[in-house]
């Protein structure tokens, strides 16, 4: 007698098999975009702690570079990486873009502090939607996730926003020194 399977039992099996597909892969592709939510959300508080931490240690931002302040992938426009731009200009009045998902979801501004002005300015970090993208891909998702809902619902008195509709703002206090 010979050893082996029959064609049914072979056929069986890769009927199972196919079922158990057809229900992880869809599963599988929402668990990577649950994962790119969660690294937008880590990269934008990531963003928000080093651009602090500078202006507490500095002051000001000056000419500080991308790359001197974090390690946060952003760009300019759909340029490379912006590492030796200067964080406080960019594209449309010093606009970078955290990608997500390979869509420019989420626009960024640094602003220094204006001390020209009377009342001066303060130095503050833009988060704003990107025009046209938002509709796109992850977009909606990354937009709509819970912390970023809430910093693109920050206000703060007497500082308007580039982007006066779906834009938050998040002020630098300057830093106190103690000799």
């Amino acid at each position: 007698m010979k050893k082996g399977f029959t064609m049914i039992e072979l056929i069986f099996v890769i009927v199972i098999l196919g079922i158990l597909a057809s229900v992880a892969i869809p599963r599988l592709a929402a668990t990577r975009t649950d994962a790119e939510i969660a690294t937008t959300v880590s990269n934008i508080r990531t963003l928000i702690s080093d651009l602090s931490s500078y202006y507490v240690v500095k002051g000001e931002f000056g000419n500080a570079k991308w790359g001197d302040v974090t390690n946060v992938p952003v760009r300019k426009g759909d340029r490379n990486l912006a590492r030796q731009e200067k964080i406080t200009q960019g594209l449309y009045d010093g606009a970078y873009y955290l990608l997500a998902g390979g869509i420019n979801c989420l626009v960024i501004r640094v602003k220094d502090r204006d001390n020209t002005k009377t009342p001066a300015k303060p130095a503050y970090i833009e988060i704003a939607k990107t025009k046209g993208e938002q509709n796109n891909g992850i977009c909606p998702d990354i937009i709509n996730a819970e912390p970023i809902k809430a910093f693109l619902d920050l206000r703060v008195p007497g500082v308007t926003p580039f982007e006066a509709d779906g834009a938050g703002v998040i002020v630098f206090e300057p830093s106190i020194s103690i000799y």
